[in-house]
């Protein structure tokens, strides 16, 4: 070469640069699949909006995708400004994150503790991608009632309120609940149950929709299967992401995601046939997600096989009580958030109580079927407590939009729909079939002139 050093003697003194000045050896493998399942787990809130958007009546179809559209945006300054830090900042008094990553300070090519052999930089963009989605999650239960604005307003407090305290406490390594004991792989509590749980206060804050149009069915079940099937798809970086390595336990995590998927849609499908003598296109779908749900707290730490169990049982259990409340009239959730995500959340976290199994030296992890039952009670605790600062908090905020008036629609908006209401716009046109009369009126005059013999 023109200085007198070959390749490896300048690979050498790099080598040496980066040691003396302390860089950290990342892995490309570990890197480029967390980078890979971040781009995964984004596409979710979006797929989330088609899942939602075929659930609700045609007039609502717009608000319900640019919600989630606006909602994901919204949250990622949030979570870039405040929210990051708050979850994964040092910990105060093992409760919240203090300000060391405010407006992403602090960030950059170290590694976060908890994922060493990657950038911080690629651990804060999927936290970013998990968060975002989950107040989207929420406005699936006062949907058709509750609009663009209110719905941000309402997702960027919630974050700060609810998600940031939550997450500290499950994922941070001085987490109160991580150093109780209690588990949670990908978020089956920090996800799911916040969710849920919200939804729940939400739906009675909200109250029931005005029903003027006689039907409150889905307008368009090939969206919402699309959307599940996305979500399926994004889930397999959602949860196997959440391994935060190219490792054997992001292979598990992948594997038990989808058996649980797939054991849900059975059962939710087998309950369907037993209430209603039919198989239900959306119920499938929707049957799937559940089992999606259910496995995520435990996806990483449970033996595969078990994954059959809590799927099918998570759909089972969601069916079930979504039958109920449609029977008794409890609430009007009005995609079900609750019956799917606080449901199977709760199960999910319960049942990585009893399955979980880690032979791990550093953090050995035995449920109750193997042998330490303490561990199913220290899942009850983080059940517990997560369920009630989640409802609790979000009935002050909604209490709060509540005496701001900006809580549920007007009752001319939502007859005549959000869409118009909001944007002034329509999905797209409904073009009327030509009457069956006139179609036989027609073919008759073709027959008439021997058109047809």
């Amino acid at each position: 070469s023109t200085w007198g050093l070959s390749l490896s003697q300048i690979r050498m003194v790099v080598d040496n640069m980066a040691m003396s000045s302390g860089a950290t050896e990342f892995s490309a493998g570990d890197t480029a699949w967390v980078l890979t399942a971040s781009a995964f787990v984004m596409l979710m809130t979006p797929a989330l909006g088609f899942f939602y958007a075929g659930l609700v009546r045609q007039k609502n179809i717009l608000t319900l995708l640019i919600e989630c559209y606006a909602i994901f945006a919204a949250v990622g300054i949030i979570w870039a400004l405040l929210g990051y830090s708050l979850g994964f900042g040092d910990s105060c008094g093992h409760f919240i994150g203090d300000s060391k990553y405010f407006a992403l300070r602090n960030i950059g090519a170290d590694p976060y503790p908890e994922a060493p052999t990657i950038p911080s930089y690629v651990f804060f963009f999927f936290q970013l991608c998990a968060c975002a989605i989950t107040p989207a999650l929420i406005i699936g239960a006062p949907a058709e009632r509750f609009s663009l604005v209110p719905s941000v307003i309402f997702s960027c407090v919630w974050v700060i309120a609810v998600y940031c305290p939550i997450c500290h406490w499950v994922f941070h390594e001085h987490g109160w609940l991580k150093e109780l004991g209690a588990v949670d792989f990908a978020g089956g509590m920090v996800v799911h149950m916040s969710a849920g749980y919200s939804a729940l206060a939400m739906a009675f804050l909200s109250g029931k929709r005005e029903n003027t149009s006689g039907t409150m069915g889905p307008n368009n079940i090939s969206y919402s299967v699309l959307g599940g099937a996305l979500l399926w798809f994004g889930w397999f970086g959602y949860n196997g992401g959440a391994a935060f390595a190219a490792s054997s336990r992001a292979g598990l995590a992948l594997v038990s995601t989808n058996l649980s998927a797939s054991s849900a849609a059975l059962s939710w499908a087998i309950v369907d046939y037993i209430f209603k003598k039919k198989v239900s296109a959306l119920g499938i779908a929707v049957g799937s997600v559940c089992g999606l749900i259910a496995m995520t707290p435990g996806c990483g730490f449970c033996p595969a096989w078990s994954s059959l169990i809590i799927g099918f049982l998570g759909g089972a259990f969601s069916n079930l009580f979504i039958h109920l409340r449609e029977t008794y009239h409890w609430f009007d959730d009005s995609l079900d958030v609750f019956g799917c995500h606080g449901i199977c959340g709760t199960w999910g976290t319960f049942a990585t109580g009893l399955w979980a199994y880690s032979s791990d030296s550093t953090s050995p992890i035995e449920g109750g079927f193997y042998g330490r039952g303490k561990l199913v009670g220290y899942q009850l605790a983080g059940i517990i407590t997560v369920a009630l600062w989640s409802f609790a908090f979000t009935l002050i905020i909604g209490f709060a939009m509540k005496a701001a008036g900006i809580l549920r629609v007007d009752k001319n908006a939502e007859e005549y729909g959000l869409d118009k209401a909001t944007f002034d716009e329509v999905p797209y046109e409904i073009i009327t079939a030509m009457p069956r009369t006139t179609t036989a009126q027609l073919f008759n005059i073709l027959k008439h002139y021997s058109i047809f013999d």
